[in-house]
């Protein structure tokens, strides 16, 4: 009889302290997960410790590693960085919401064409290029031109939106006239990408654009041209290194035979290439990119073509294989 109550008792024991909800929760013990309240409060204490001193040593690696760095002037720059020294070309309207993947400007001319996310595409980003908008904003430009001398490395050259009004086709390239684009010439804005300390060495001698073997004859027209009209007869310095030719040069044609038929003549606003005097590019505060409008003046409509754009200076690169100063 002893022997029966013995194994009901153990029955009984097993029913209560085993099993699932024993695990959780032992009223025999107070154990919860198999583990005291003192052994879970030993391991939280040590969690938290241990958090606390790897948050802390992390922070500190981390600040350390901030104070290495400068803000302003990258570490690794021109050849010995990953960008290099041969800056290539950006254009808009570069419509990267709705095709972010293609560089296809394609649109219906007229007043109810299909236009107008290039024209505000372009608006947007000719916003920082309006007249006093860094005056508004507490910074100061400075205003250059081709005879002036060197700059401090925190001075900013002043361009403005309005030039690009002040020579060009009949149909300018600007806002009030859907930069050409409602009448079925359209202005391409092309920059010069930005390279920290970057400086070109612009084509002085003519004589050796003349020769050069690989530049397009009307580009060295156009070069041979200018340095007639604005330096020829003023005196051997002025000969000799010609402000006017103070410039990245810029030339844009089509990229085949067929290419070149279909594009028809362009133009150039304001100048055909950015002025060397915006270089070097040192992070300096209300810097802006020289900017050249493109225009086509009598595009073949209803064909697609293919534009290629690029800069000259000396030293420059062109290799399409490696995509340096590739066409756009």
């Amino acid at each position: 009889m002893e022997e029966k109550q013995q194994l009901a008792d153990y029955e009984d024991h097993l029913s209560t302290d085993s099993g699932p909800k024993s695990f959780f929760y032992n009223s025999s013990t107070g154990e919860i997960l198999g583990r005291s309240p003192l052994s879970w409060g030993k391991i939280l204490l040590f969690s938290l410790v241990f958090s606390f001193f790897t948050t802390f040593i992390f922070a500190i690696s981390l600040w350390t590693f901030y104070q290495a760095l400068d803000s302003h002037t990258p570490k690794l720059q021109l050849n010995g960085s990953f960008i290099g020294s041969n800056p290539g070309l950006g254009f808009r309207p570069l419509l990267k919401e709705t095709r972010p993947y293609s560089s296809l400007i394609h649109f219906i001319h007229g007043g109810s064409g299909t236009w107008g996310e290039h024209k505000e595409n372009l608006v947007d980003f000719l916003v920082q290029y309006d007249p006093g908008h860094w005056a508004n904003a507490g910074t100061s430009q400075t205003k250059c031109h081709w005879t002036s001398g060197p700059r401090s490395t925190q001075d900013a050259c002043e361009f403005n939106k309005e030039w690009l009004s002040s020579i060009g086709a009949d149909i300018k390239c600007i806002e009030e006239e859907n930069f050409g684009y409602s009448f079925g010439k359209p202005c391409i804005l092309i920059k010069l990408n930005k390279i920290y300390g970057w400086n070109p060495q612009p084509f002085y001698n003519v004589t050796e654009v003349e020769e050069h073997p690989t530049m397009p004859n009307s580009l060295k027209t156009r070069i041979q041209d200018t340095w007639r009209k604005e330096c020829y007869g003023k005196g051997e310095e002025i000969e000799a290194k010609c402000p006017q030719l103070n410039m990245v040069w810029l030339h844009c044609d089509g990229e085949t035979a067929a290419d070149k038929e279909n594009i028809g003549p362009v133009s150039y606003t304001p100048y055909q290439g950015f002025p060397a005097y915006y270089f070097p590019f040192y992070n300096q505060i209300g810097y802006l990119q020289p900017i050249v409008m493109l225009q086509l003046l009598a595009p073949s409509p209803g064909v697609i073509m293919s534009i290629e754009c690029t800069p000259w200076a000396k030293g420059m690169v062109h290799d399409r294989t490696k995509k340096r100063n590739d066409p756009l």
